[in-house]
Formats: structure tokens, C-alpha cells, sequence
């Protein structure tokens, strides 16, 4: 079996620790807030591993983009369910921290890339 990277590995944890949480969120918000933040967390190795299965570099930079775009939702959606007391600071801070390591990574695979755009 081969070995997961480890973006790979530290999104999984995310996802799961996101999912975990939002399963507590009040059944007012389950199916606005904890929803959408369920969707937009499992979107990202969703994409990651689609991006991997292409085979051009340009399609892998596209999957990997809209990896990149659903955290920044997930930052969003995070800060919200902070700001109206679905989830505490000091777990808005802990996942905030995952999350801007995992954007790195991602950014890096982004930049690492080729592009099939020539400057001149």
C-alpha cells in the first residue's frame, strides 16, 4: 500500500476533526452552516485527488486551485461559526492553524507546477 502524503494526511485529520464538530452544531444550523462547511472541507482532498488522477500538469494546477479556493471557504465559514458561537476560539484558532499549513502545501504544489502559459 502506498504511503499518503502528507497533505494528504493532514487534511484527513481536518476533515474529520470538521465533520466531528459541525455534527454538534444546533439543528438550526446543521443544514446552512454545518453543511455547507462539511461540503466545502471534503472538497478539498476531493480535489487533490482528482487533480492527481490528470494527466497534464495544467488540469492537476486546476484541481489543485479549486482545492485552494474551498479552504479559503472553509476560512471563511469557520471564522462565521466562530463569530456566532458555534465553535470557540480557542478551536477557531486550532483549525485556523491546520488549515493555513495545509494552504501552504497546497500553494507550493500550485507554484511547483509548470504552467502552460509562455511569457515573454
Amino acid at each position: 500500500m502506498k504511503r499518503k502524503s502528507v497533505l494528504m494526511e493532514k487534511v484527513h485529520d481536518v476533515v474529520k476533526e470538521i465533520f466531528l464538530i459541525t455534527l454538534k452544531f444546533p439543528q438550526i444550523y446543521q443544514f446552512s452552516i454545518g453543511e455547507q462547511l462539511r461540503r466545502s472541507i471534503l472538497s478539498i482532498p476531493l480535489n487533490i485527488t482528482e487533480g492527481n488522477a490528470r494527466q497534464s500538469e495544467k488540469e492537476k494546477k486546476q484541481f489543485l486551485n479549486f482545492a485552494y479556493s474551498s479552504l479559503k471557504e472553509v476560512k471563511y465559514l469557520l471564522y462565521f461559526s466562530k463569530d456566532i458561537n458555534l465553535i470557540s476560539k480557542e478551536v477557531y484558532q486550532n483549525l485556523f492553524k491546520k488549515i493555513d499549513e495545509i494552504g501552504g502545501l497546497i500553494y507550493g504544489l500550485i507554484k511547483s507546477l509548470k504552467s502552460d502559459i509562455k511569457y515573454q
